[in-house]
């Protein structure tokens, strides 16, 4: 289909809002990659209809191709789009040079925009002659992506990444753009084969080898067996890339150990170097003492013995299942540590963790970014070896079944020479969202001090909920019947034969039912878990349903996909706001002029994000269990399916129902319950920590 683009009404960051009319005299909408184009121009468009609930039809553009400025009006809204010419010098240039004032400062652009009026200054000159060439370089290189069949969103970031070069670097070597600009590989391959490159050309075999490597990262692996890895490599490049892994390895780009595993080099270096930490940590005598500790009398002897070894070794672990004395522990160990006169630091992998950490031990505790002082600007950790964590005689960190490798080493790099090191977690938890499983791999180990708290305490042996988590972990059905009167009825198991029965009944609870009977703030108190996106029950028919019910009159925001009043998920990690993968918050307003909107934060913050920094954001009403990892909700829904067969499993089922403060209602149909109950869990991850630490 092919438009004249009439009118801007949005464009920001690669992401653009455009009235259009088409060759039929049709005036619509089109959204998508489209921040670089300007009024005036004619495009050729693929893409597919879609309707806003506010603004009605409009087309999605997924593929484009510029015809270039269709009048002097488009040439004139080009050249207002360039830093410092604004409409006067616009008009200035176009009345002196007419159309061809594009040529011409592409011949010249100094020479050429020097002569605009206002732009005399030599700061002024140098900001527009980058803009131009910036402005030029990408509209090229969407221009060469387009040639060649490809799609050109990514031209902004090449742009960004390789500057003016950018297809003099992509001609010599497409693969270039996977591992330096971090464009996916099918993009890089489709160029690269539009360019001629041969199926069995050494670098393409080398950037699918690379590349299957990462996506193994991607999935919680620190490396692949050899043969998994040729596996994998062939089905994704149709040709055997066997004979390139040892060559890889001998250039540096791969690293292959003794027993044939392949890993990427900085993955193996920071596996290598935590475990000598740890070893270190281990071996170290402590640092400090407190004479005759003084025990309370409201803890076990497992709980004292987890207090004990954190005292008088640099590094131990406590670990256990929910209602078995954890927080108890760490409250314990924290008054000992505050009244012997040292300093003690807590902290967590998330925000919401964090606050709930301060709140049940009465001492502050703050993310691990933020303890390792994330820099925005590309530093990465202010924290490390030469520079560790100050004025910390304990450091206590919780949730500690989240840690990936990567967080972990630059925690443990922190750590001073000084500090003793307490690991707090649930091993039986899902693992991290990231290569790596270190509390696992620690415990493993077996030389770690570690003590496993088994005793459900009576207080929480009440709740129908821990109950249910423990029977869930034996691979057990969990109780529904309270055993006694003083028994708290906060679980609930709800079976439902159907899809659709499922369904309707998990829109029936979060929307009415819950919020209605406990006090409930639909929007915020009450979260729905599911395992998988797609299906009837998936996250995303819930999110859509769930939304239609609890804000069906938040005002849309031009730009986003999101209303005003949305529960939203962040699902990267923002490090420099500090919101990261996982965390949830509430869509408070929103300022089309300038590009923002406000959110109220899970954690208790309040931020302002403009509209691209919202594109990892998803709705949140339903999220995945994996997502829900070191949060919490008052009331949380499961929903299990027999459609969601290939990623049922225990630790998964008991990850999402230790997610819940006050109550918990799982919705299921029974051969999906029971499918869970019986896998362990989704499968090994190739890791060596264990066998280094050992």
């Amino acid at each position: 289909m092919t438009v004249e683009i009439t009118g801007v009404r949005f464009a920001v960051d690669d992401y653009g809002v455009l009235d259009v009319i088409s060759d039929e005299g049709e005036e619509f909408l089109i959204t998508g990659p489209l921040a670089h184009v300007h009024e005036g121009e004619v495009l050729e468009i693929g893409g597919e209809w879609r309707t806003h609930p506010k603004y009605g039809r409009q087309f999605r553009v997924y593929e484009t191709r510029s015809r270039g400025p269709a009048s002097e009006s488009a040439v004139l809204a080009y050249l207002q789009s360039i830093k410092h010419v604004g409409p006067q010098g616009a008009a200035w240039l176009v009345e002196r040079h007419g159309p061809e004032a594009l040529e011409m400062i592409d011949r010249d652009p100094e020479g050429m925009l020097s002569t605009v009026p206002g732009i005399g200054k030599r700061k002024r000159l140098v900001a527009a002659v980058r803009s131009w060439e910036h402005q030029g370089a990408t509209r090229a290189v969407r221009l060469f992506l387009e040639e060649h069949g490809v799609p050109a969103a990514p031209a902004a970031r090449l742009v960004r990444v390789f500057g003016p070069e950018a297809i003099d670097r992509l001609k010599a070597d497409p693969y270039i753009a996977v591992s330096e600009a971090g464009i996916g590989f099918a993009t890089a391959d489709a160029l690269a084969q539009a360019l001629g490159v041969p199926p069995d050309a050494p670098e393409r075999l080398d950037a699918g080898l690379v590349h299957a490597l990462s996506v193994a990262e991607n999935d919680g692996h620190c490396h692949l067996p050899r043969g998994e890895l040729e596996h994998l490599a062939s089905r994704l490049l149709g040709a055997n890339a066997s004979d390139r892994i040892d060559l890889l390895a001998l250039t540096g780009r791969l690293v292959v150990d003794e027993a044939d595993r392949v890993s990427d080099p900085l993955v193996d270096r920071l596996e290598r170097r935590l475990a000598q930490r740890v070893k270190d940590l281990i071996e170290d005598e402590p640092t400090f003492t407190i004479e005759k500790p003084e025990r309370p009398g409201w803890i076990s002897d497992d709980q004292w013995r987890g207090v004990k070894q954190a005292l008088f070794g640099r590094l131990s672990i406590l670990c256990g299942g929910p209602g078995v004395g954890k927080t108890a522990s760490m409250r314990a160990l924290v008054d000992l540590v505050k009244d012997a006169k040292r300093t003690v630091r807590l902290c967590a992998p998330t925000g919401k963790a964090a606050r709930r950490l301060a709140e049940s031990t009465g001492h502050d505790a703050t993310t691990i970014h933020r303890l390792l002082e994330w820099s925005p600007e590309g530093d990465g950790f202010q924290r490390d070896a030469s520079n560790p964590i100050p004025g910390c005689d304990l450091l206590i960190i919780d949730e500690a079944s989240m840690l990936p490798l990567r967080l972990a080493d630059a925690l443990f790099q922190a750590v001073g020479p000084r500090t003793h090191v307490l690991l707090v977690g649930d091993p039986d938890q899902l693992p991290p969202v990231g290569a790596g499983r270190v509390l696992d791999d620690l415990l493993e180990a077996g030389t770690v001090p570690a003590v496993r708290l088994t005793e459900i305490f009576r207080q929480a042996e009440r709740s129908l909920i821990v109950r249910a988590a423990h029977a869930i972990n034996h691979g057990e059905l969990p109780p529904t019947v309270p055993e006694s009167d003083e028994d708290l009825r906060d679980f609930f198991l709800v079976r439902r034969w159907t899809p659709q029965k499922i369904f309707d009944e998990i829109v029936s609870l979060a929307t009415e039912r819950l919020p209605s009977h406990y006090g409930l703030d639909p929007i915020t108190d009450v979260q729905v878990l599911a395992p998988m996106h797609r299906g009837v029950v998936g996250i995303e028919a819930l999110n859509s349903a769930l939304r239609a019910k609890l804000n069906p009159d938040g005002e849309p925001i031009v730009g986003t996909p999101f209303r005003i009043g949305d529960r939203v998920l962040e699902t990267v990690n923002n490090h420099e706001r500090e919101l990261m993968n996982g965390q949830t918050a509430v869509v408070l307003s929103a300022d089309s002029v300038r590009a923002q909107l406000v959110i109220a934060v899970d954690d208790g913050r309040t931020l302002t994000l403009a509209f691209d920094e919202t594109r990892s954001m998803r709705l949140a009403y339903a999220i995945s269990v994996h997502k829900a990892q070191g949060s919490s909700a008052k009331a949380v829904i499961v929903a299990l399916d027999r459609g969601h067969r290939m990623m049922l499993t225990r630790n998964l089922l008991y990850t999402a129902v230790t997610r819940a403060e006050q109550v918990c209602v799982l919705v299921t149909h029974p051969a999906a319950l029971e499918t869970a109950l019986k896998v362990r869990d989704g499968g090994r991850r190739y890791t060596r920590l264990a066998e280094l630490v050992r």
